[in-house]
């Protein structure tokens, strides 16, 4: 009689732990389906033709949707902040991160990342990004700046994105900052994706080809860059 009941309880056991499972892996496959989506979507546009802000609605909603399945991807969280960033320039949300609701929720979601997926540079290139968006720089962008660097110096988007950073804000850097924004260049000149006509060019549009130049040992791209000073 025991052994009757025993072996129905684990019956129902196996059975409920099945239902939970099949679950489980329908909300993973949903929120990866929405998550997806919102990304083939974004590929889609034309961020620098957009006007408004609601013109990302449609991709917001769908990562929404993926997150309230599955809250611990980090990469979905990493790429709504993404999305309120884009939205923050398309909108009259502030002009700075202490009054912009935005900013301050896409610096959420990066730490949140970061608690999910330690020491990932994109996470940290972007909240030094978002720190780079105040009247004063603090140590708050120094800390994410240098983290960025240790991180991601030698991931191509992550140090041209961190160059542009350092470049923009020449005039507001610490001398500290502005031997990371140099060796960001360092090794953007270096990375092959990176044309030297281009690098040039780029570094020409903020007047610092000259600091760079001055600062870096020789090397056939570097004098490439370089030359005709």
């Amino acid at each position: 009689m025991q052994s009757n009941l025993a072996r129905k309880l684990s019956g129902v056991l196996l059975i409920v732990s099945l239902l939970l499972f099949s679950i489980w892996v329908a909300r993973y496959a949903l929120a990866d389906f929405y998550y997806q989506r919102s990304k083939t979507a974004y590929g889609q546009l034309d961020i620098s033709a957009l006007s408004y802000s609601h013109e990302l609605d449609e991709v917001v909603n769908d990562i929404n949707s993926s997150l309230e399945l599955r809250r611990s991807a980090a990469d979905a969280l990493d790429f709504k902040a993404n999305l309120l960033y884009q939205s923050w320039w398309l909108s009259p949300d502030g002009q700075y991160l202490d009054d912009s609701l935005l900013l301050q929720q896409a610096l959420l979601l990066h730490l949140e990342a970061l608690e999910i997926r330690r020491g990932w540079a994109f996470s940290a290139a972007r909240l030094a990004l978002i720190h780079s968006h105040q009247a004063k720089l603090d140590d708050n962008f120094d800390q994410w700046f240098t983290e960025a660097h240790r991180l991601g110096l030698y991931e191509t988007s992550i140090a041209r994105s961190l160059m542009v950073i350092g470049l923009s804000n020449w005039a507001r850097l610490s001398e500290q900052q502005k031997s990371l924004t140099i060796d960001f260049a360092r090794a953007s000149i270096e990375q092959k994706a990176n044309s030297t006509a281009k690098m040039t060019a780029f570094l020409d549009g903020y007047q610092k080809r000259w600091e760079v130049c001055n600062s870096l040992a020789d090397t056939p791209r570097k004098i490439k860059v370089c030359e005709n000073l």
